[in-house]
């Protein structure tokens, strides 16, 4: 049996691609996939090319819920018909990093998308190793599967903000207008905190991201990000790089009041430099952080927000699995937020 798919062959190569159904094996579990995501990963995979970390053709897509339709004899805790989403990590289990619990940091594991068949196909295998890692979540009542199919963007944010740990009343600065910072948003919303201010360049996403709960927008190629805070005595507590604006993520830095954290979430470019001042970073005592991926603990704590945050707000584009090169083209332009497939309802 084979499932029907896209798959990345090179640069601005997505063809349909019959993928090699594997056979049920006892600790498995077959889904039908109903969306999935369109993520900044993935993007920049077909638009500069795929790294070498990628298994050619790849079927991408890691964002993803559906429905159980096959179970394995010795699965227990699922059933046909169940709904569920999946971490986008299948951990090996074995190392260090997943022994102390950074199961987002195994090196040996396999990524969904990468070196693994992703979603953006009518099903997806989750082996046995993921069903036994925990991988596999229960979507919860009140929760759509457009929600659960961005779980994975609210578990890492979640994992981002545990590095930091924002305290009730923290004035918060978010770099960035795409979906991760109007994730962010609400998460910081729903730990408390006190204002949050969200920059960036696109006004379209601008004005969607800040209505999400952000006190001001600023956006930064009209009132730089300095000038601002320069003439509004600006110094945040904590300062989250949603998006690879290297330039402002100096900026931040130097803005933080002392004792502050800097949060480096955004993916950047392999051999990307921060210009450093060691001097005022020492005796200021500010605190840089690095965040990627999320554990498998941090999906399940994302699963349980879901009901209460407004995650299928971001989708501005909706397309059929055949539309994929068209999906990846609307990602690009100006008033999109999140950009989705769909599946046919039967596979």
């Amino acid at each position: 049996m084979s499932i029907r798919s896209v798959a990345l062959y090179g640069q601005h190569d997505l063809r349909p691609f019959e993928l090699a159904a594997p056979a049920l094996e006892a600790g498995g579990i077959r889904m039908r996939v109903a969306l999935c995501g369109v993520c900044g990963s993935d993007q920049r995979q077909y638009f500069s090319g795929p790294s070498p970390r990628y298994t050619l053709p790849a079927v991408l897509g890691h964002e993803f819920a559906g429905e159980i339709t096959e179970v394995g004899s010795q699965v227990e805790g699922f059933a046909v018909g169940d709904r569920v989403t999946v971490a986008p990590v299948i951990p090996c289990l074995n190392c260090d990093a997943c022994r102390r619990g950074a199961d987002n940091l195994c090196q040996r594991g396999l990524v969904i998308g990468v070196n693994y068949p992703g979603a953006m196909a009518e099903q997806f295998y989750i082996p046995p190793r993921m069903v036994a890692a925990g991988g596999l979540a229960l979507i919860p009542p009140g929760a759509s599967l457009e929600a659960a199919a961005l779980t994975e963007l609210l578990a890492c944010c979640w994992h981002g903000l545990r590095q930091v740990n924002p305290r009730p009343g923290d004035d918060v600065l978010v770099i960035g207008e795409g979906p991760i910072a109007a994730t962010f948003i609400q998460l910081l919303r729903l730990m408390g905190v006190g204002r949050i201010s969200v920059t960036g360049l696109n006004p379209f996403r601008l004005k969607q991201t800040a209505a999400l709960g952000a006190d001001a927008m600023l956006q930064t190629d009209q009132t730089p990000l300095r000038d601002y805070a320069a003439a509004q005595h600006y110094s945040p507590d904590l300062a989250i790089v949603a998006a690879p604006a290297v330039e402002d993520s100096s900026v931040a830095l130097d803005i933080l009041r002392p004792g502050g954290s800097l949060l480096l979430f955004s993916g950047y470019p392999h051999d990307t430099k921060l210009n450093l001042d060691l001097y005022k970073f020492h005796y200021a005592e500010k605190h840089i952080h690095g965040s990627v991926d999320a554990t498998i603990a941090d999906f399940h704590h994302a699963v349980r927000l879901l009901p209460q945050v407004r995650l299928p707000q971001l989708i501005s584009h909706r397309f059929p699995l055949e539309n994929a090169v068209e999906a990846f083209q609307a990602a690009r332009t100006v008033e999109s937020m999140k950009v989705v497939l769909t599946m046919p309802t039967q596979a």
